[in-house]
């Protein structure tokens, strides 16, 4: 039997160029807590980054990511979401995942599963929700095709291809659901679990019989404003780093905290309930 495959999820970076912050936050704050945390997991294969690799795009913002990733001691896949954009991109991370029509998109195959990285980008300033051109259609089907049978596939995508019931974010989701539901029946095949960005919030759930998973952004959050019409609310919360282990078919998700600082300990021991502080009961 294969080792299993273990590998980290991050998703919605938000980088600006140096000395910049965002809401507040320093992204290459946030990306160093995240990539020393990497260091204290049993086993890393790569890392997976879901796009919105920047909040505006800039060829400096995309510097100041390499930079960060520079220290990075494994693979790291790369994507692209709404807030970025392609040329800057290349020009910065040349030897991204690449199909002949310059996407962002590439098919991964590993002894235990196959990942299918897809491009949803609208490379348009402005535009937010995202698309499935046919040749991005196309590549979607023929990486179904190729991917072996006798393992789990796995899609990642920025865009989620469904509602989730947060109005402002369902405006600006994939548009193009039918389509890529119509390119699984051409493949014969549909993912075995799909994994997306774009919403910032830990969302989990089945789309037309698939299994998905959403997770915090490493920056800025969206409130949960179920059902309620209106501009996108943000909100302060801690990001997550999933941690994914694939064996024998079986693909488990771990979502982890990443940015908590707090004390662990044994919740049997006489000590437990000395850990908490009064001030962390206070929350409760």
């Amino acid at each position: 039997m294969p080792a299993p495959l273990r590998f980290a999820v991050l998703t919605d970076l938000h980088f600006v160029p140096e000395g910049q912050t965002i809401y507040g936050f320093d992204p290459r704050v946030c990306l160093r807590q995240a990539l020393e945390f990497l260091d204290t997991l049993p086993q890393v294969d790569f890392l997976v980054i879901i796009g919105d690799l920047t909040d505006r795009g800039e060829q400096a913002a995309y510097e100041s990511l390499q930079n960060e990733l520079s220290r990075l001691k494994v693979p790291v896949i790369l994507m692209v979401g709404n807030h970025d954009a392609r040329a800057p991109f290349r020009a910065v991370f040349p030897d991204a995942p690449r199909d002949d029509n310059g996407f962002v998109q590439g098919l991964h195959v590993f002894e235990q599963a196959s990942l299918i990285t897809l491009d949803t980008l609208i490379d348009e300033t402005g535009v937010h929700h995202g698309a499935l051109c046919d040749a991005r259609l196309a590549f979607l089907e023929t990486a179904l095709r190729d991917a072996p049978a006798d393992r789990p596939v796995l899609l990642f995508q920025h865009h989620p291809p469904l509602d989730l019931a947060i109005p402002p974010m369902d405006a600006i989701r994939l548009h193009d659901d039918a389509a890529e539901l119509a390119a699984f029946a051409r493949a014969g095949r549909k993912p075995d679990h799909l994994f997306m960005g774009h919403v910032h919030r830990p969302i989990t759930g089945l789309w037309q019989g698939i299994p998905f998973h959403i997770q915090r952004a490493l920056m800025h959050q969206v409130h949960h404003e179920f059902d309620q019409p209106g501009r996108i609310m943000g909100s302060i919360e801690a990001p997550d780093l999933a941690y994914v282990t694939v064996t024998d078919g079986t693909i488990l998700i771990h979502e982890c905290s990443f940015a908590y600082d707090g004390a662990s300990f044994d919740l049997e021991s006489p000590e437990a309930a000395a850990v908490a502080t009064p001030q962390d009961l206070e929350r409760f």
